[in-house]
């Protein structure tokens, strides 16, 4: 936690998709003020999507993250859509971003929940 998993119809090799997973790593540990050491970011790029019935570039995030609050949305959604303009060329208007905010208990990891 946080987590955010990035779907997108951009073709990327492989050193782009982890480029773009280290970036949205460290952008998300900064926005939402926690350690990178507990982020995780999947990158399904190549996706067979549309937008709005047009191939053009396009990308669906999902954003998941512990006590992730109302106030941290907007400007995280700036941040994440920014980025992806830049490294993937993405019109921020073809981008949806999903947030939610998980209890502790509901979320596993090492074994257990925190």
């Amino acid at each position: 936690m946080p987590l955010i998993s990035l779907y997108t119809n951009v073709k990327l090799d492989n050193a782009q998709e982890m480029l773009t997973a280290r970036q949205l790593s460290t952008l998300a540990s900064t926005q939402l003020g926690k350690p990178e050491q507990w982020a995780m970011v999947k990158v399904d790029a190549g996706q067979s999507m549309c937008f709005a019935g047009s191939d053009v570039p396009c990308a669906y995030l999902e954003c998941k993250s512990i006590g992730l609050t109302d106030a941290q949305i907007p400007p995280l959604a700036a941040a994440l859509s920014s980025l992806l303009q830049r490294q993937l060329h993405i019109d921020p208007a073809r981008i949806y971003i999903e947030f939610a905010s998980a209890k502790p208990q509901h979320w596993g990891w090492n074994g257990d929940t925190f």
